[in-house]
């Protein structure tokens, strides 16, 4: 498991880690830019939402494959956090027109084949992004 600091220019490292697992794990380069992609909103919205901006916080990240399995753990200490009350974004309406954000779940629910938020109670959200290594 590694370790970075809450910060915006963690992301990139986050990413570089995820995204080189990924390679060596097989992924083509479009499934491994949804990984990436994934990987980069949830650490985001960690640092946005869970610890209301730059913190000195820490967001944990380990990924590890299993029977064609890619997962990733993504794990910090802010507020906790489920996606049960989050809206639906608005992809129909003119680009200029939507509210601006909002896109983040719907990346990872659409780049992964399975995400789990586990809030802990008062300490942070335990995050599982699972993408299926497709038959060749």
């Amino acid at each position: 498991m590694a370790v970075y600091k809450a910060v915006y220019d963690s992301l990139a490292r986050i990413c570089d880690q995820v995204s080189q697992a990924a390679i060596d794990f097989g992924f083509t380069k479009e499934e491994v830019y949804e990984i990436e992609l994934a990987v980069d909103e949830a650490c985001t919205n960690i640092i946005e939402h869970s610890y209301g901006g730059e913190c000195e916080g820490n967001i944990e990240v380990k990924n590890f494959e299993d029977n064609g399995k890619f997962t990733i753990v993504i794990r910090d200490y802010g507020c906790s956090f489920t996606p049960d009350h989050v809206a639906a974004p608005d992809l129909v309406s003119p680009v200029n027109q939507r509210r601006e954000g909002g896109l983040g779940l719907y990346f990872m629910r659409h780049g992964m084949d399975d995400i789990n938020f586990q809030p802990i109670d008062g300490n942070g959200t335990i995050l599982t992004m699972v993408k299926y290594k497709k038959a060749a």
